[in-house]
């Protein structure tokens, strides 16, 4: 079946599944026993997860792995008995049943003790979960992939956001979005939400209905959602357009809702939170009062001292349109970005991951844990490094059993600028190839950098060596920029955020190579770890 008649198929079962998902009205005393009864549960929950989407499911990749590691269920079940739940996954990947980010995208096919296993993206598709709507993930060369969105899984994780907003006192504070439509997870936040009766006051979406050449099929879907929110008693409005060089605007937006006396919350990235706050101090008020709630790209010490000055609090985020919320900020943060891990609907463990330059970092290896997650996650490797500790900041998330934090969250082949992900791998065909065959030079010549520049914002440089005779340099940033709108819906939008906010520039210099000698054509800046 086609994408198209898929989503067609998923978009005109919406209003029923929707009127379904908005019959219950989660209360924090609710959110609080679902976690406790998720938490009891765990080992007995993951078992039954595997046995129905994996052992139930022929076609599932982890079931491959799991025959080629002579893992029959009472195997796994006896496993998970002897060593805990995180001890039966450690020995599970030390027997080579995990999937990496590229094959979880279905963009390289596992290859384990000599065997190859063809997959796909769509493989690791929980078969049980519904698709009420889809959103798509960050791609930027053809290979972003659709992820189906199950309204019981954003229920699911209604808990969570419940329990985060309480902790940090502002529950019930009006708020804000700054948010894609679709494609984009705009309206999943805004969904979520409503599962708890909080509604927006306003939604600004940072690009235009026309500025993307899929405004059609997915303007279409925004507004039709819409309608059927409303129609059942969702009070969400239009998205107004707000780019990121109008941040001002959704700053004296804040700024006028703080003056009620009611306070002020704000969902947006991290890049779109701080130009908001270095607009409001740059036109002389501060937002005293107000908290964002942020995410998307990692909340650096740079970032966070530049969106405090206007006076914010902000609570760090972390997840991913395939999983949901993975970590919620902590109230009493040790750190810029530190997040109590969701145990309840996550198992975690790190695993020693080689990367160039000589670099160890610890892996983030996820297993899900709740029956309606979209994706089945067995040891997934997210292609994401961080920091995990146990840790007693005796914050309300604390009292949940959320005891695990991490932080220093960064990913090992993605670039991120202004909340829009870069695959590395994806990039390369753009780099080595279609770069040098329209402006000459050779694949070492071109080089991609993520830096922070002086206010705190994400840049992406594109580094040419000077050798390279290129008359007009506006014209390599228009045919990447080209290259990005023929590839995909994210692609494009990707396209717009960039060419709006002027995030990729060029760089004249040498290329830089590693301490060992080797050329990596992204250049991603990390730290060194060891697991």
């Amino acid at each position: 079946m086609s994408d198209t008649v898929e989503h067609l198929k998923s978009f005109a079962q919406f209003p029923l599944a929707l009127r379904r998902f908005l019959r219950p009205r989660l209360t924090l005393a609710e959110a609080r026993r679902i976690v406790a009864e998720r938490m009891e549960r765990r080992e007995e929950n993951f078992l039954r997860l595997v046995q129905r989407s994996i052992y139930g499911h022929a076609s599932s990749p982890y079931l491959a792995l799991l025959k080629l590691a002579r893992c029959e269920f009472g195997d796994l079940r006896a496993l998970v008995k002897q060593k805990g739940l995180e001890g039966a996954l450690r020995a599970l990947r030390e027997a080579g049943v995990y999937v990496t980010f590229e094959e979880f995208k279905g963009r390289t096919p596992i290859v384990r003790h000599g065997q190859t296993i063809a997959t796909t993206a769509r493989a690791f598709d929980n078969p049980f979960a519904q698709r009420d709507f889809a959103l798509q993930t960050g791609g930027s060369t053809g290979l972003a992939s659709s992820v189906y969105q199950d309204l019981d899984y954003i229920a699911a994780g209604a808990p969570h956001q419940m329990l985060m907003l309480d902790a940090w006192g502002v529950l019930n504070t009006p708020v804000l979005h700054w948010m894609h439509m679709l494609p984009g997870g705009g309206l999943r936040f805004i969904l979520q939400r409503a599962y708890f009766q909080r509604y927006p006051e306003a939604w600004f979406a940072p690009v235009g209905w026309r500025d993307s050449r899929y405004w059609v099929k997915y303007g279409a879907a925004t507004l039709y959602m819409i309608l059927w929110m409303r129609l059942l008693g969702v009070p969400v409005s239009l998205p107004k357009i707000v780019k990121t060089v109008q941040a001002s605007v959704v700053a004296r937006s804040m700024r006028d809702m703080l003056d009620t006396g009611k306070g002020c919350l704000l969902y947006t990235s991290v890049s779109r939170g701080l130009r908001v706050c270095a607009a409001a101090v740059q036109e002389g008020f501060d937002l005293a009062g107000a908290t964002l709630r942020v995410g998307g790209e990692p909340v650096t010490r740079a970032k966070m001292e530049a969106m405090r000055r206007a006076g914010v609090r902000v609570i760090p985020a972390y997840g991913a349109i395939d999983t949901g919320a993975v970590g919620l900020g902590c109230p009493r943060a040790a750190e810029t970005d530190d997040v109590h891990f969701c145990e309840d609907a996550f198992a975690l463990i790190t695993h020693p991951h080689p990367v160039e330059g000589g670099v160890t970092v610890p892996a983030l290896n996820l297993t899900s844990l709740v029956d309606s997650s979209s994706k089945v996650m067995l040891n997934y490797q997210s292609d994401d490094y961080g920091i995990v500790q146990e840790r007693s900041c005796g914050c309300p998330l604390e009292s949940c059993g959320f005891t695990r934090h991490l932080h220093g969250i960064r990913s090992y082949s993605k670039l991120v600028g202004e909340a829009v992900t870069l695959i590395g791998n994806e990039m390369l065909n753009i780099l080595e190839h279609r770069l040098p065959a329209r402006f000459g030079g050779n694949p070492l010549d071109y080089q991609l950098m993520e830096e922070e520049d002086a206010n705190g914002l994400t840049r992406l440089y594109l580094i040419i060596d000077p050798r390279v005779e290129i008359a007009d340099e506006r014209q390599v940033i228009e045919f990447v920029l080209n290259a990005l709108t023929e590839s995909s819906p994210m692609g494009d939008a990707a396209r717009c955020m960039w060419q709006q906010d002027r995030t990729l520039q060029v760089k004249r210099m040498e290329p830089v190579w590693t301490e060992r000698g080797k050329f990596l054509p992204l250049h991603i800046q990390r730290s060194g770890h060891n697991s």
